[in-house]
């Protein structure tokens, strides 16, 4: 029986899968490629389909280079040669439920002396949150820097029903954007990942050099298990799939290929590329059913709320 525990279920972390030799798909080359450019980037997927990991692994890429990348492609194949930087990582995912006590700006702020600490860079107290931004940034030599903003709407689409506090939020964001632009000098790679863009929310309306890679083929399978992978990577898994399954009833219903084809029935058809070359498997239900085959094909994302269409809930 395979180690169900090299299962990657609930990780994130880049630093995580190395330390702990969890199964790691391999997207390096991907990782590499879009890493080479210097112009900001934004990704639009759906949640639970790997955004924070590809974060993650930019995060690690750029702050520590490839010291845990070894036997990966962007190493193999010998696909980067630059130095290291100053990360700002935030998650916005972190602060978008309203608290009694703590405006949405206060959260904010803290959020980005958290993020300023962990790329040892320190903020000016008794400033509010785009001063503080860009005093901090504005004293950083020019390329020297990395931003990585990770579920940047998340703190939108929370509040979509209570209009005032959505308007102040876009605001905040439409103006920390602006100053993000300001300062592009002084970024050597910017990435930000949501669920959707809010592009008539004059967020990204003077941020507009930002390029849109959310439907590009080219990064098309940059998150997601494509069939291919899936076969390589979690071959094992898929074999005793088969053997739990057969054993649950009892009798020899399923061969690998009828496994494969149940799979692509219940878990796979997701397509993000414009020309459709790319379809790729949702990661948090293809890991849900390898580790309890005997449970048969479930709903693992719609059942977590990963697949909730939220943003066109609360809109509606």
């Amino acid at each position: 029986m395979p180690d169900l525990t090299k299962l990657p279920l609930s990780i994130t972390s880049f630093s995580d899968f190395a330390a702990n030799s969890l199964i790691y798909v391999d997207k390096t080359d991907l990782v590499a490629k879009l890493a080479c450019f210097r112009n900001p980037f934004f990704l639009s997927r759906p949640r639970r389909f790997g955004k924070s990991t590809l974060v993650s692994t930019f995060h690690e890429l750029f702050s520590n280079g490839l010291d845990k990348f070894q036997g990966l492609k962007i190493v193999a194949d010998n696909l980067w040669n630059d130095k290291t930087y100053n990360v700002i990582h935030i998650d916005f995912s972190q602060i978008k439920e309203n608290t009694e006590n703590r405006p949405f700006e206060a959260k904010f702020y803290l959020l980005l002396q958290s993020a300023f600490k962990a790329a040892d860079l320190t903020t000016e107290e008794n400033k509010d949150v785009i001063a503080a931004f860009s005093a901090t940034i504005g004293k950083a030599d020019n390329g020297t820097l990395v931003l990585l903003i990770d579920e940047y709407d998340a703190p939108l689409t929370a509040v979509m029903g209570d209009k005032k506090e959505f308007e102040a939020r876009r605001a905040l964001f439409s103006e920390f954007f602006s100053t993000i632009k300001a300062y592009a000098g002084k970024f050597r790679f910017i990435f930000i990942t949501g669920v959707t863009r809010y592009s008539n929310t004059s967020i990204f309306s003077a941020f507009n050099n930002i390029e849109d890679i959310s439907f590009n083929p080219t990064y098309g399978a940059i998150v997601g298990y494509t069939q291919e992978e899936l076969e390589h990577y979690f071959k094992d898994y898929l074999e005793n799939a088969v053997m739990e399954l057969n054993e649950d009833l009892g009798e020899e219903k399923y061969t690998y290929g009828s496994l494969i084809e149940a799979l692509k029935l219940n878990y796979d058809g997701y397509s993000f590329d414009r020309r459709c070359r790319h379809h790729v498997y949702n990661p948090w239900s293809i890991l849900n059913f390898l580790k309890n085959p005997q449970e048969g094909f479930q709903a693992y994302w719609l059942e977590t709320g990963g697949a909730k269409p939220s943003l066109l809930v609360n809109y509606l």
